[in-house]
């Protein structure tokens, strides 16, 4: 039978559930089975826009019945019940995806992990604990990135969330030398000055955050989260005129559209033009 015909028998098998029972493809060699999950994946790529719909989901229980060790596409699976609710079924695949990478010596599927219980699951401890497995791998990469962050930056944050400041501090400082040491200018990493300003702020050393704050701003200023933060120091050690001012600039970049924005998750310290009202309110009574 051609892999064509088998192609084709596979989904009308699939459509009315008889995989739970049989799996069609036991009969081909290990390079024809390869093919067809090459070729599965290629259709459920084709159907990314309806990732979450059966069709999908067929495509790729098809591609893993043909050859369920694509790692790969056991982690792009887990993104179809990630983005319809099903964190269970999600969690459960990409955590098997982990799994089969951490069996090779790989941590991809882990660095995407690390990075969804930090953003998506706001499970901190989790995040905490992915990364230090991923920099404990990756000795020869401490600025290793997760799904496009450096996990140092990740684990930073993750530890401010939890109140636990000193350690966010020595963590993102850390970040802070790895970029001296390669040629970067710490300051182009402005989430990880903010993240330090803010630290400092919680430890109540209010003079220590305005110098991360004030050094950043002197070489980005339209950081309108910094400068809302900044106000509010100002403000509670009633200085007016630099409050006004950085709550006004606050609103004003907020009203032109700048602002932290990720179409795939909310930073944590993203601001809202009322949360700048209300300090400006607070400002105008306490003058």
């Amino acid at each position: 039978m051609s892999l064509k015909k088998i192609y084709i028998l596979a989904i009308g098998l699939f459509s009315v559930g008889c995989f739970a029972q049989n799996n069609p493809f036991e009969h081909l060699s290990l390079e024809e089975r390869k093919q067809l999950a090459d070729k599965y994946n290629k259709l459920a790529a084709l159907d990314n826009y309806y990732q979450t719909s059966e069709m999908h989901r067929i495509y790729k229980d098809s591609a893993l019945m043909a050859n369920p060790e694509r790692k790969d596409i056991v982690q792009t699976y887990s993104y179809s019940y990630k983005k319809a609710g099903e964190h269970i079924k999600a969690m459960k695949l990409l955590n098997k995806a982990v799994e089969m990478d951490l069996k090779q010596g790989k941590t991809a599927a882990l660095e995407y992990k690390a990075w969804s219980m930090l953003y998506f699951y706001r499970d901190y401890e989790a995040a905490i604990k992915d990364v230090d497995l991923i920099l404990e791998m990756k000795k020869s990469q401490p600025l290793i990135a997760c799904h496009g962050e450096i996990c140092l930056l990740l684990k930073g944050q993750a530890l401010f969330q939890l109140k636990r400041y000193d350690e966010a501090i020595e963590t993102l400082e850390k970040l802070l030398e790895l970029d001296k040491k390669r040629g970067f200018d710490p300051l182009d990493n402005f989430l990880v000055y903010f993240y330090i300003a803010r630290s400092y702020s919680e430890l109540n050393n209010l003079e220590k955050a305005i110098e991360y704050y004030e050094n950043q701003l002197a070489v980005y200023d339209n950081f309108t989260e910094m400068h809302y933060q900044l106000g509010k120091i100002y403000l509670d050690k009633n200085n007016f005129e630099k409050a006004s001012y950085h709550l006004n600039k606050a609103k004003e970049l907020i009203g032109k559209g700048t602002k932290m924005f990720e179409p795939y998750i909310e930073r944590f310290d993203e601001v809202y033009v009322e949360e700048i009202d209300l300090e400006l309110e607070r400002l105008k009574q306490k003058r």
